[in-house]
């Protein structure tokens, strides 16, 4: 049974099901904090069991997975270095939560899965406060993101001894060593010959620590000779491998907790918050004007969040979700210390849906868990088999949206039919007027009706429509130039001009800050159309 408007009990959305992801090598780090329940994440061989309250930090380069078991939700956070060098712990880390950050998790795991508009460049706090709780071990550098220099930055963190040349390289991937240098230098801040240094120099850490002798430390990384290693891992740390390992043994030898990193996060958070602060406040935000391919339902799980659907607004309050409708233009505005999170879409099959037809319904805090799990699971591959993203949707759904979504007929508005055949033929480059004659309608009663029903002109309309269907084309990895073709520009300079008026940045910077995003995004399970991923199309 579909809820009331204003229910406020608690809403059977089933059981929460364990989640697990398959394997997979991290470009970026990652930090896997669990809500409720209990997770693991395995690397090789290694378990790590990760219990409520804490988090474990994977580095970037590090093959692994994750799982939860039933009535649990955790969080994968993905952490894109910004600033060309990565930081953090070079080895697998865990933490524990202070009190009172849990709103600030969920809001970083918002603001990496880039649906809001935020400044997508701007590292995270979270991501400094690991960096600054680190112990002072070097870190992992940043892994390229192009495809060449990823698995030539890979081969070298599995193998960091080989003494295979930079020519070598560059031969096996099919690329020149100018391409590759000019790889290393744009996308990670470091010339291929420092990358590596960092490289080997981050790999002895572990050995150091296993108390081992430093010339097989040496010969095992990739230097010739102990002294060569000494010179270059102070020159790093600022400290020789010695007295690195002394430091290292003398600390606790249990290490099931990262007590010496739990105690810096805590000196951390004392030095940084004011008396009384538990966190940094949840910055506010907004989406850009869009117009979405499929249903998208939303919930307002902390504070408040403005709503705007075509000519209508709705002030909605912790608990309330509502339904943004397909092919019609709509805005969400959070202000700080609020948290609004997309719980799942219907692809809308070319239909459009008014804004009159829309209503809002109030979920119970004791459903908070369960469309938190809901959340996660329809945007991120660690979900359990066979989730459906679009059963949220069903919950929320009210009037005309709770019956099945068919394909336009002959019945509905010619506005809602031209809006939906635009939808799905961007590169149409017929004028409203050229429409009216297609429909056989009169232009200007055409005109009006689509105003009517999308909440903005035609022109506006199909403006952000190509924008909401280049975001989302180029978070999926699809060149600059052929989606600038899908969407109908003349050419690659127009359709840049285009996206950096709308965004501020270029395509191709935007699809940069994008790609680890992409690589989630496309394990998905497919039950809608690209264009009805509205988390990653900003």
């Amino acid at each position: 049974m579909l809820p009331l408007s204003g229910r406020s009990d608690a809403i059977d959305l089933g059981s929460i099901r364990a989640c697990r992801t398959e394997p997979s090598i991290g470009r970026s780090p990652l930090l896997f904090w669990v809500l409720a329940g209990s997770g693991r994440v395995r690397t090789g061989s290694t378990v790590y069991e990760v219990p409520a309250g804490e988090l474990l930090w994977i580095p970037a380069g590090v093959r692994y997975s994750m799982e939860t078991d039933s009535d649990s939700v955790a969080f994968p956070i993905l952490l894109p270095p910004s600033n060309g060098v990565s930081a953090g712990p070079a080895t697998v880390t865990r933490l524990r939560v202070p009190p009172g950050w849990e709103d600030r998790l969920i809001h970083e795991f918002v603001h990496n899965l880039g649906y809001l508009r935020g400044d997508a460049a701007h590292p995270s706090s979270l991501f400094e406060m690991i960096t600054r709780a680190d112990d002072g071990a070097t870190s992992l550098p940043q892994l390229p993101q192009s495809r060449e220099a990823f698995e030539i930055a890979h081969a070298l963190l599995r193998t960091p001894g080989t003494d295979d040349t930079e020519a070598q390289f560059a031969k096996r991937a099919g690329i020149s060593i100018r391409t590759l240098q000019r790889y290393f230098v744009e996308e990670t801040g470091l010339t291929f010959t420092r990358w590596r240094l960092r490289a080997r120099i981050a790999a002895s850490l572990e050995y150091l620590k296993q108390d081992r002798e430093i010339g097989w430390i040496a010969n095992e990384v990739g230097f010739e000779t102990g002294s060569g290693f000494t010179r270059a891992f102070r020159s790093q740390m600022g400290e020789s491998p010695s007295d690195y390992r002394r430091r290292a043994l003398s600390g606790p030898t249990d290490r099931s907790v990262d007590t010496d990193n739990d105690q810096a996060l805590v000196r951390m958070l004392a030095e940084t918050r004011q008396p009384g602060e538990t966190a940094p406040p949840i910055p506010a935000n907004a989406t850009w004007p869009r117009v979405n391919g499929a249903h998208v339902a939303v919930w307002v799980y902390r504070g408040q969040a403005r709503v705007d659907v075509a000519d209508r607004s709705w002030e909605l309050r912790t608990g309330e979700a509502m339904i943004l409708p397909a092919g019609v233009l709509n805005t969400v505005t959070v202000p700080t210390g609020s948290l609004l999170l997309p719980l799942g879409f219907r692809s809308s099959n070319g239909s459009t849906v008014s804004a009159d037809a829309l209503e809002t319904v109030q979920f119970s805090p004791a459903d908070e868990l369960a469309l938190l799990h809901t959340f996660v699971a329809a945007y991120t591959p660690l979900r359990p088999h066979g989730h459906d993203s679009s059963a949220a949707f069903d919950i929320i759904a009210t009037g005309p949206l709770a019956q099945p979504v068919s394909n336009p007929s002959p019945a509905d508005s010619i506005a809602t039919r031209l809006a939906a055949t635009i939808a799905a033929r961007p590169a149409d480059p017929r004028t409203l007027d050229e429409w009216a004659q297609e429909f056989g309608t009169d232009a200007a009663r055409l005109r009006r009706e689509f105003r009517i029903e999308t909440g903005t002109t035609y022109p506006q309309w199909r403006s952000l429509s190509r924008m909401t269907q280049a975001r989302t084309q180029l978070q999926l990895g699809v060149a600059p130039g052929t989606v600038s073709r899908n969407l109908g520009y003349a050419h690659l300079p127009a359709f840049s001009r285009a996206f950096r008026t709308a965004h501020g940045i270029s395509p191709q910077r935007f699809q940069a800050q994008s790609v680890e995003r992409a690589l989630w995004l496309r394990s998905v399970p497919r039950a809608a159309e690209p264009s009805a991923r509205v988390l990653h199309t900003h």
